[in-house]
């Protein structure tokens, strides 16, 4: 593993700098407004070793350990990396609180490799759920699910559509058309000004009715019973991964000594051409990035624990050989700004990241977001043209003009050959 033989600053003018950076881009993103009309991610398809200064790092030609769960698989806790995935990002949006999306809101979803899956995780792929409320101006295209637990009000200026089912606690007000393509539940009255379609049955709450002029077509039987909207995202206590707990397993049991990785070696990267290639295995480091260029090379499947945070200020990039995989848990916190690229966004299931801090994730700039961010504990702000690649679970997800979104049904395929996931093996924050 090579890194440029460059002095590293000092870590506290480092931090400094970094805090600096991500007010500039909090500021930014609550004072953005509007946003362009976006391109639309079409359904089916979108489509290193540390050595001494100017020496050879060590060779990586001998295997990484492949005692993971199964073989082929890395273990993470008890469990398969790719099971854990597989039930963390079932919904291309969740969130603990809020979700605030300025301008429109549009989920499509495709799968990148070819693997059984069952009819109902393909209907429901690219599912939104709130588990208190939606704020918007604009409207609401969802390819699967669209759930909202809160009570405040939700007015969509143009249509709400979703690909299966609508759930709705709140009251709804639609300037426009609602297309609903399997069953709609809804709590509270709904006033709505144009067309209703809904494919199957139409539950309503004893209390509830549909208002203002509406041409109303129910494919199935409606129905007056109590309806109750649940949380869809798991946040309660005993549910949320303790990212934590994890990383301290890595610090003491990990495959760096056979690859000859230091812990200090990818943090604080700076320089240009700076470049670290990992096989298959679990990998502590205690800081993860850099300024200049950094590019990781992941040739297996790859989980990487980091102690305190990920702070990618330059052009950090993700390189996936064609059937890796990586997997990435951090303690602290994650800073995205520049040109940041964490993996192939043709194959954004490959690329997945555990954040534990409370701190602002921005992602913010130009490129697109590839990969499956889980941060519970934090605000995920979304600046730019709002285009991800994968899918998002924040505390509170708020984008500043558009977000389009297009989920990668493969991420739901991962641990099919491993054993299930007790409640045991993952630790959860209580």
């Amino acid at each position: 593993m090579r890194t440029q033989p460059y002095p590293v600053p000092n870590r506290n003018v480092f931090r400094s700098r970094g805090a600096a950076v991500l007010a500039v881009a909090t500021a930014w993103l609550a004072a953005c407004g509007g946003a362009e009309e976006p391109t639309s991610l079409a359904e089916g398809s979108e489509t290193a070793s540390n050595g001494a200064a100017g020496g050879p790092g060590p060779a990586l030609s001998q295997p990484a350990r492949d005692e993971g769960f199964i073989e082929g698989e890395v273990e993470v806790g008890g469990a398969c990396a790719s099971e854990v995935a597989s039930e963390t990002f079932a919904s291309a949006v969740c969130s603990c609180e809020d979700v605030n999306v300025a301008g429109f809101l549009r989920t499509t979803r495709f799968r990148s490799r070819p693997a059984p899956s069952a009819a109902g995780e393909e209907l429901t792929g690219g599912s939104v759920g709130v588990n208190r409320d939606y704020f918007t101006a604009g409207y609401a295209d969802v390819a699967g699910n669209f759930t909202v637990a809160g009570d405040r009000d939700v007015a969509f200026g143009g249509y709400l559509k979703a690909g299966a089912d609508i759930r709705a606690n709140p009251e709804l007000d639609v300037a426009g058309l609602v297309r609903v393509g399997r069953d709609a539940f809804l709590k509270s009255d709904a006033r709505v000004i144009g067309r209703v379609e809904i494919g199957r049955d139409l539950y309503m709450d004893a209390g509830a009715a549909f208002n203002g002029i509406a041409l109303l077509d129910v494919g199935g039987e409606r129905r007056t019973q109590a309806v109750e909207i649940e949380p869809p995202c798991p946040c309660a206590a005993g549910e949320i991964i303790d990212v934590a707990a994890l990383v301290d397993q890595a610090e003491a049991d990990n495959d760096n000594a056979r690859v000859g990785l230091d812990p200090d070696e990818l943090g604080l990267v700076v320089g240009i051409g700076a470049e670290t290639t990992l096989p298959s295995g679990r990998y502590f480091v205690r800081e993860l990035g850099g300024v200049g260029s950094f590019t990781l090379h992941v040739e297996g499947k790859v989980a990487l624990f980091v102690a305190n945070d990920w702070i990618a200020t330059g052009l950090f990039r993700v390189e996936l050989a064609p059937d890796a995989e990586l997997d990435v848990f951090v303690r602290g916190n994650l800073l995205v700004t520049g040109a940041a690229s964490f993996g192939d966004p043709e194959r954004p299931s490959a690329t997945r990241i555990y954040v534990g801090g409370t701190g602002d994730v921005a992602i913010a700039g130009a490129s697109a977001f590839v990969g499956n961010l889980y941060a519970p504990a934090a605000n995920v702000l979304i600046g730019g043209v709002g285009k991800v690649y994968g899918s998002l679970f924040g505390k509170n997800v708020v984008a500043a003009g558009f977000l389009d979104l297009g989920y990668d049904l493969s991420v739901r395929d991962g641990g099919r050959d491993c054993p299930p996931v007790d409640a045991g093996d993952i630790p959860r924050i209580e």
